[in-house]
């Protein structure tokens, strides 16, 4: 028994962080896909976003685009209710997406830029399967 207690209170530090992201940002955790304006025109985008061990989100995405690539989201930034910056990067260069999540509506609605998200420029996402369960 004071093995378990023992077990508990050692590993509950680890597993704290998890526990403090909003309600909103834990439910968006898991595969998403929508369009993203890439070049000159909509293309499809495949995101995933996990829990980082600090209580931020942070994720992936691959581009469909005629040369597919891949980039990072990270620099987790809460801008307000169920609303936060990214930094993104791939290998058209670095720059900041602003989402926000709407998991109880089964999707997340942003717009992305170089030095500051600009209007039009959709990084948008749609549940593709069950929300993930941590």
């Amino acid at each position: 028994m004071l093995a378990r207690i023992f077990v508990v209170l050692v590993l509950f530090p680890v597993t704290q962080p998890a526990f403090g992201l909003e309600a909103c940002f834990a439910e968006s955790v898991g595969a998403w896909r929508g369009p993203v304006w890439n070049g000159s025109g909509l293309q499809t985008m495949d995101t995933e976003l996990h829990a980082e061990p600090d209580g931020t989100l942070a994720g992936s995405y691959h581009i469909d685009d005629s040369e597919p690539f891949d980039g990072i989201l990270t620099g987790f930034r809460q801008t307000g209710d169920c609303e936060a910056d990214f930094t993104w990067k791939d290998r058209f260069g670095t720059g900041v997406v602003h989402i926000r999540f709407e998991p109880d509506l089964g999707r997340f609605l942003g717009y992305w830029g170089a030095a500051v998200p600009i209007l039009g420029l959709l990084f948008d996402g749609y549940r593709i399967g069950p929300p993930n369960v941590s």
